[in-house]
């Protein structure tokens, strides 16, 4: 099994754009985090359970299939997430001024290491 802790370190130290990366389950459990913020992290566990069962209602109502990834742009900074297996969410939660699409690339790519290693 891929050690998810190591993704998520690979993908966050000594990038200044990226605040979190977090593996957590529809369960709210984390399966693995990366943060120099204990609140980064408190508040996207505490809004990844509602917002992905939100974007899974969404995507299913309006015919897109499974969701695969989404970002959320604020004013001051971005994060997104991105599917493992249909219960377990990547989140990369980036600082002000950090690419939107490269968060998303890094929250597809750690979910994409996940796939691969939970397949060998």
């Amino acid at each position: 099994m891929t050690n998810t802790n190591r993704l998520a370190s690979m993908v966050a130290r000594g990038n200044p754009d990226v605040l979190a990366v977090l593996v957590i389950d529809g369960d709210g459990k984390v399966h693995a985090t990366e943060s120099a913020s204990p609140e980064v992290v408190a508040t996207a566990v505490a809004m990844a359970i509602p917002l992905r069962d939100l974007l899974d209602r969404a995507t299913a109502e309006l015919g897109c299939g499974e969701l695969s990834s989404t970002i959320v742009e604020g004013r001051d900074a971005s994060f997104a997430i991105a599917d493992v297996d249909g219960f377990r969410s990547v989140i990369v939660v980036g600082a002000g001024g950090a690419s939107p699409g490269a968060l998303r690339a890094d929250s597809m790519w750690v979910a994409a290491r996940m796939r691969e290693g939970a397949a060998s």
